[in-house]
């Protein structure tokens, strides 16, 4: 009876861990699942957490008999971590944030119950790490490896049947048809939830470590393999049957099919281990309890842990809920009012499509094209937050990724202008694309109040000691671009711009110290 007490008294201790981590770490939770649900590529996100209490409860048996003492060894670098998802959070970085997620999770589990005991539940709280989106930056350069290889392979199959092709990177060249493989079809949403099946499937299935390895490695060239199957296919189709069948209804049914096929490929892969020595001893229950002692919870030492646990989470949530309290700073007639003649500048403004600037991380945006007499045109885009913490998924995307997935070449650095009147010097990030003999000159900074600066990092950096002093919500993105002519130097392309940035930054400045104001809730 003393047991089963004890076993109660650490499913409580449990339960009110996860009332106040869900309470900390809210908004990227919230994050998460939309993305989930409206994301294709991760909406098995939702199974994973099901999976994991499925495999904790799996080995409940183990958990009986879990040795089971706080390790403060572990304090400190999860000390760190939560400095690091705050900075997520109130810094409006919702990788970061979520990223933070599993690994939180792990070095909780690790202060709380001892490290000794979370190696023994190594899976059930590794398996969490696939309920993550991949990082955006991680994602682009991933796919686009995939979709190079996938395309590759695929083209090579496509030969097999006598079908004149042609591949240059992501494009499959027919002859009447051109099909390209685009970042829907890099077999991303193949992959990672593969892999996770690998692993369950080594779990379950195998005993011997290096076959384990092996069954749960064998889902990455198994989920390459099968998407460029899937690609060649679609182009034998194509070739025979017209376009309508690499888009629509065939596209997503195909998916589904060639994923089952994958997973037919994994127990095959099983099957074959099986069949290899050493021959795998005969099964035992997993959760069969008979002679299973709950080993001691040390009280004492567990306590301490738990309530620093309880106290850290509770102050992360009170900073991150009281970020919601802070009005948002809206400008009167939008960002879109911004004047059109700037000293001897005249603009033209252009609309900008309110999907584009969902999708580029602005609340609301500004774009218009500068000239004065003898002087090339200057381009200027503005993107505004009213409210930066996480009220949109999307953060400002930087022109680094933006202009490369486009098709740009570039060339990255930092610039600094001189005499900027009301700052001094301007720090900006400046960026030489170029594409199909076309170069552009790209300015970029990130200013929130007072403070500017070239990259996203430092600004999320302000937002967050701007959350934490409860000073300040807005942000701007702000990017003037001027085309560099064939026979001008990059130098000469500098001078206007910069003499661009003298004249507009006050009358920035003076713009929003007349038209902002605070939007009651």
């Amino acid at each position: 009876m003393a047991k089963k007490k004890e076993f109660d008294n650490l499913a409580v201790w449990i339960g009110i861990l996860l009332f106040f981590f869900v309470l900390a770490y809210w908004l990227p939770l919230k994050v998460m699942v939309s993305t989930w649900w409206h994301n294709d590529d991760y909406s098995y996100g939702f199974l994973i957490p099901l999976v994991s209490l499925y495999l904790f409860w799996d080995k409940r048996a183990v958990i009986r008999t879990l040795p089971i003492g706080s390790s403060w060894a572990v304090f400190p670098l999860l000390l760190l971590l939560v400095f690091i998802s705050l900075f997520g959070v109130l810094g409006s970085s919702s990788t970061i944030s979520i990223t933070a997620l599993p690994i939180l999770i792990f070095l909780f589990s690790a202060f709380i119950f001892g490290i000794p005991a979370v190696r023994k539940l190594i899976l059930p709280l590794g398996i969490l790490v696939f309920m993550i989106p991949v990082p955006p930056i991680i994602e682009y350069h991933f796919s686009v490896f995939l979709k190079l290889i996938s395309s590759a392979v695929g083209g090579k199959i496509i030969e097999l049947l006598n079908i004149p092709v042609h591949v240059s990177g992501n494009v499959i060249d027919l002859g009447t048809t051109q099909l390209q493989v685009v970042d829907a079809c890099s077999g991303m949403r193949f992959l990672f939830p593969l892999i996770a099946l690998g692993i369950l499937s080594s779990y379950f299935f195998e005993k011997v470590m290096w076959k384990r390895i092996v069954c749960a490695m064998a889902a990455i060239p198994i989920g390459i393999l099968i998407n460029a199957l899937r690609i060649a296919t679609t182009g034998i189709l194509v070739n025979f049957w017209g376009t309508s069948l690499a888009e629509g209804f065939f596209h997503d049914f195909t998916g589904g099919v060639f994923f089952i096929v994958a997973l037919a490929f994994l127990f095959l892969v099983s099957l074959i281990l099986r069949k290899l020595p050493p021959k795998e001893p005969p099964a035992t229950s997993r959760t069969s309890t008979e002679g299973s002692e709950f080993a001691s919870v040390r009280k004492s030492n567990i306590n301490p842990a738990f309530y620093t646990s309880v106290l850290t989470l509770a102050i992360v949530g009170a900073l991150t809920w009281s970020t919601g309290t802070l009005l948002p700073i809206k400008i009167k007639g939008g960002i879109q009012s911004f004047p059109l003649v700037i000293g001897a500048w005249e603009g033209r403004s252009e609309s900008v499509d309110a999907q584009i600037t969902e999708k580029s991380g602005a609340e609301e945006s500004f774009y218009a094209l500068y000239k004065q007499p003898g002087i090339a045109v200057v381009t200027l885009y503005m993107g505004y937050r009213s409210s930066a913490f996480l009220d949109n998924e999307n953060f400002f995307h930087s022109p680094t990724i933006c202009l490369p997935s486009q098709g740009w070449a570039t060339e990255v650095s930092t610039h600094l202008i001189h005499d900027v009147p009301g700052l001094g010097r301007l720090k900006v990030s400046k960026i030489v694309a170029e594409n199909m003999g076309t170069r552009d000159l790209v300015y970029f900074w990130f200013q929130t109040k007072d403070k500017t600066s070239p990259d996203k990092d430092t600004n999320r950096f302000d937002l967050t000691m701007h959350a934490i002093v409860r000073n300040n919500t807005y942000d701007l993105f702000i990017r003037p671009v001027t085309r560099i002519s064939p026979n001008e130097a990059t130098a000469d392309a500098e001078k206007r711009m910069d003499g661009f940035v003298r004249d507009m930054v006050p009358t920035l400045v003076k713009f929003l110290s007349e038209r902002q104001y605070e939007e009651k809730k």
